[in-house]
């Protein structure tokens, strides 16, 4: 295994690749997409995501800030006094055995209020409001409404892409072109179902890499909401990280799947400051990127 340090000076993002795109709708098993590709020029973009700067989280030029409403104070304790007294499992279904016995009233009265209201003011308050104010002695201040603040980072990429699970540190698209139009779909760890795509078309673009190539590029979305360009790949390169969750292969069928492919890893999620290129024979490039 040979290992090297490769730069990590920026470059000017081709936004090229990333405009004019719209969703897929390539929802085939790995094989039947690798096939289902192979005259589609597919090609990948693998974006890493450096956490944002903390001292950017309150500017509005780089998340978006709304308020939303909030249960009152009263509320949250009658339901915090509901699972004190049963265990979770419990207190579940004897809420939901509520709900059926007041949805037909909910449905009587057209939907005017809230199915819940129904099983507050006949069920938990008489059941918990004394005990409540016991502790508590201002009943109106623990009913008054209250709000709280989402904030909510831009991601500047032109649309549909511009919007990201950041839950996950990388954001992979698949790309390629169908009928005319270039579609993409989107990759990650964030969610069951971005881990499902994301193996599933890694699978099938490792397969079809083996016969043409499938080039790949690696860009960074920095700490001040900046798009960068690192490095360009002429065959298949992708994150290490979720290949096979949610999309699991015996592993003869995932060895072959991801013979030849190159891998990308990421020691530290926070910020990009250092990047190798790991060499493995016969088949695997390993990249490494840290703090």
């Amino acid at each position: 295994m040979v290992t090297h340090q490769i730069s990590t000076q920026y470059q000017p993002p081709d936004l090229s690749i990333l405009t004019g795109l719209s969703w897929g709708n390539a929802h085939l098993d790995h094989e039947e997409l690798s096939n289902y590709l192979a005259d589609k020029h597919p090609y990948t973009i693998t974006i890493i995501l450096d956490n944002l700067d903390w001292k950017l989280l309150n500017r509005q030029t780089y998340v978006l800030k709304t308020r939303h409403a909030r249960i009152s104070r009263y509320r949250e304790l009658l339901y915090q006094a509901l699972y004190r007294e049963f265990s979770e499992s419990a207190a579940n279904e004897q809420y939901r055995l509520w709900l059926d016995k007041y949805r037909q009233r909910w449905l009587n009265d057209h939907k005017t209020r809230d199915l819940d209201d129904y099983i507050l003011e006949s069920e938990m308050i008489p059941r918990y409001h004394q005990s409540i104010m016991k502790r508590y002695k201002n009943l109106e201040k623990l009913k008054q409404p209250r709000s709280y603040i989402r904030r909510e980072r831009y991601y500047t990429l032109p649309e549909p892409i511009n919007g990201v699970d950041w839950r996950s540190p990388y954001d992979n698209l698949f790309i390629w072109t169908e009928g005319g139009r270039r579609c993409v779909d989107r990759g990650g760890s964030g969610s069951s179902q971005a881990r499902e795509t994301n193996s599933c078309f890694i699978y099938a673009l490792g397969l079809l890499n083996q016969k043409q190539p499938v080039t790949s590029s690696l860009y960074l979305y920095d700490k001040t909401n900046q798009l960068h360009q690192l490095h360009s790949f002429s065959s298949l390169t992708m994150p290490k990280w979720d290949i096979g969750s949610n999309y699991h292969l015996d592993p003869s069928k995932e060895k072959q799947a991801l013979k030849g492919v190159n891998y990308l890893w990421r020691k530290d999620v926070a910020e990009l400051t250092k990047l190798y290129l790991v060499s493995s024979p016969p088949f695997m490039k390993t990249i490494f990127w840290e703090m």
